[in-house]
């Protein structure tokens, strides 16, 4: 019988989502301040490079869907 992966790794995560235990543990309000800071940072530098290429997208769509005069 030939040993598959897939399905090793699918009962693997199963079985270890069933048996989690509780982690006595808090998250201060330091993490919970830098992970707002990245979320924010993040979005905001996908707005960025979004201004920065928008000429690039634009022009890139309306090539795509302009009609040529052979068709």
């Amino acid at each position: 019988m030939k040993f598959n992966m897939r399905i090793f790794l699918m009962a693997f995560l199963l079985l270890y989502t069933i048996f989690i235990q509780d982690a006595y543990a808090y998250i201060d309000p330091g993490t919970g301040s830098y992970m707002l800071q990245l979320l924010i940072a993040s979005l905001v530098g996908m707005l960025f490079a979004l201004k920065i290429y928008w000429l690039k997208i634009k022009t890139f769509f309306l090539n795509l869907f302009k009609k040529n005069g052979s068709e």
